[in-house]
């Protein structure tokens, strides 16, 4: 994920989060995709998520750098909190994330260097925001229109939203715009755009999707270049793979403070 990205983080309001969606062609899309992906019902009653997380980067030439293999775990309710692990180069990192503050631990011992904060706030937000698509396009703050249909390199035909972030909403607020491509038979998400800084963009391909406790997500996403279109340009840079997802799987509040030191 490209660190400017990872920014973003809404809280989730009371009452259903539908009634927050735009009357409208915007609005519509993202209900049939939260639908197609298992409901808004369904997504909310969940409490907690587990799952591992490996990304392959890929160089021009089409080389692969396979990266660690992440744990995440995530309390989705009442407020996030957030811990992710893994070993890298000797090394065991642990990020951990309250809600509001974000911390980077290497080997017990915390990182407090501003890039390993920012570290520790932006994964840790953006991999929950991006892994509960679409649903959190219902939270609060989120600003949908609609963006002109398409059809896909494979041909698949698209609605698309255009998202935005109103100024004060989480992190990235007024920072960043998305559009988002969903089947137009289906309301699958399909794919997105993303323009992180200007005159920068990426491209996000969704395959593979599987169950898990009724809700449908993808298990493997495809990172591309883009040109300001909304287009993907040149070979696949990435590729993220979830494995082993559960959902509410009790977690101790141990695990979301700092690990004690060595």
């Amino acid at each position: 994920m490209n660190p400017a990205v990872a920014l973003l983080f809404v809280v989730l309001g009371a009452g259903d989060p539908l009634d927050t969606l735009p009357p409208g062609a915007a609005g519509a899309t993202v209900r049939r995709a939260i639908a197609h992906h298992g409901g808004m019902a369904a997504w909310a009653g969940k409490t907690t998520v587990q799952f591992h997380k490996t990304t392959t980067k890929f160089g021009p030439d089409g080389k692969a750098d396979r990266r660690p293999t992440q744990f995440h775990r995530y309390v989705l309710r009442p407020r996030l909190r957030a811990r992710i692990e893994w070993e890298e180069d000797g090394k065991r990192i642990v990020l951990i994330n309250d809600g509001g503050q974000g911390v980077k631990f290497v080997d017990g011992r915390p990182a407090t260097a501003a890039a390993d904060v920012n570290q520790a706030r932006g994964v840790t937000f953006g991999s929950h925001y991006v892994f509960n698509m679409p649903f959190k396009l219902a939270d609060p703050g989120a600003q949908l229109a609609p963006a002109a249909a398409r059809r896909l390199t494979d041909g698949t035909r698209v609605d698309a939203v255009r998202v935005t972030y109103a100024p004060g909403t989480g992190d990235a607020g007024g920072m960043h715009t998305w559009t988002y491509f969903f089947d137009a038979r289906s309301g699958r998400l399909t794919a997105n755009h993303l323009t992180y800084a200007p005159g920068k963009y990426d491209y996000t391909e969704y395959h593979d999707d599987i169950v898990v406790d009724g809700i449908t997500l993808a298990r493997r996403r495809l990172g591309f270049d883009a040109d300001g279109s909304g287009r993907r340009k040149g070979p696949r840079t990435s590729e993220i793979v979830y494995e082993d997802v559960k959902f509410d799987v009790p977690l101790d509040d141990a695990l979301f403070a700092a690990p004690p030191a060595r």
